[in-house]
């Protein structure tokens, strides 16, 4: 629909592979392959649907676990700001 739709890599901490997978790079050196797979599923899953497939910004680069938390505190403040009712409605 053309507006950003962040999506964010984590793991279970519980799980067996969270002892190695601190960042993005670790994820790349540790299962290969795994996050082109992630970005295909995400570029085609809605076709079904009949929509076109997703485009990505970044240059479609999987960014780094800092960037992601900075994404989320950006987010988090401005659904804060949302629920305050200090955000005026676009509409």
């Amino acid at each position: 629909e053309g507006e950003a739709d962040w999506k964010v890599v984590a793991i279970d901490r519980e799980d067996p592979w969270a002892q190695r997978l601190h960042d993005i790079e670790d994820v790349e050196r540790e299962v290969p392959g795994i996050l082109e797979a992630m970005r295909e599923w995400f570029r085609t899953y809605k076709i079904p649907d009949g929509k076109p497939e997703n485009k990505f910004a970044l240059d479609e680069k999987f960014m780094p676990r800092a960037y992601a938390l900075g994404v989320i505190h950006e987010m988090h403040q401005a659904w804060a700001r949302l629920v305050k009712g200090s955000v005026e409605d676009e509409s």
